[in-house]
């Protein structure tokens, strides 16, 4: 690093929007905060996105997590506390129990995706696809300036880091960038291979930023055996909450 570099870098610490291949600077890992958490599978057309959900929701409760709300896209399954999962019924959940003064909020998205979005199958009122800006809308309604964690799992999940879902209190990770597919949604499997990655390496991961770090050397090992092209996970962290722990 350059005399000017270091300047930099010592003024102004971590910049906002540190993503894939920036160096993250290493700060002692801040006091774990509590957290309340949201997690859905978008899509039933294989049962990879509801048992990462399940997963998700089994780490948290672990770790101490009292409110995971949890959505399903399976029609069968679906009951009052596992109820479908649409751009509108995340948002109610959000909005109508916000995170507490002094607690994070933490959202796991997982579906197939498109250029455009997420899929929600049964969002018949929003065409079935959750946008990005309507998930920053959700984040500024739901999460407001707590310190917020989004995961976005599924193709093209690249496209929700942008100026609709960035802020400095927020941290943002998904599965593929922005034209690239991701993969392991298939009827063979029990998780995508990031949610796979993500579940896997969590134990090990004081805070975020080695968690992204984790999840994509082992995405990247897992599609190296696959023979694909790279899916790529991107992250963006927010300047104050760069150094965030996990729950």
């Amino acid at each position: 690093m350059t005399l000017a570099a270091k300047i930099f870098a010592a003024l102004f610490g971590i910049a906002v929007g540190v993503a894939a291949g920036w160096a993250l600077r290493v700060d002692p890992v801040p006091d774990k905060l509590p957290w309340r958490a949201l997690a859905a599978a978008g899509d039933d057309s294989a049962s990879v996105f509801d048992n990462a959900v399940d997963r998700f929701d089994q780490i948290l409760t672990a770790r101490g997590v009292t409110r995971v709300d949890r959505f399903t896209s399976d029609p069968t399954v679906a009951r009052a506390d596992l109820p479908l999962a649409t751009e509108d019924s995340l948002s109610a959940a959000l909005s109508t129990a916000p995170p507490k003064p002094g607690q994070g909020c933490l959202i796991f998205l997982t579906s197939h995706g498109g250029k455009n979005g997420l899929l929600l199958r049964d969002d018949l009122d929003h065409r079935f696809v959750l946008e990005p800006s309507a998930f920053g809308r959700m984040l500024d309604r739901g999460c407001g300036q707590a310190p917020t964690v989004a995961i976005v799992s599924g193709c093209y999940s690249g496209i929700f880091i942008s100026r609709q879902t960035e802020a400095p209190n927020r941290i943002i990770l998904t599965a593929a960038r922005d034209d690239r597919t991701s993969f392991g949604c298939g009827h063979e499997q029990q998780y995508t291979y990031f949610d796979d990655c993500l579940f896997r390496v969590w134990p090990d991961s004081p805070t975020w930023a080695v968690l992204y770090r984790s999840i994509t050397a082992c995405v990247r090992a897992k599609e190296d055996k696959l023979g694909v092209r790279h899916s790529e996970p991107q992250a963006f962290f927010g300047q104050a909450v760069a150094n965030l722990a996990l729950p």
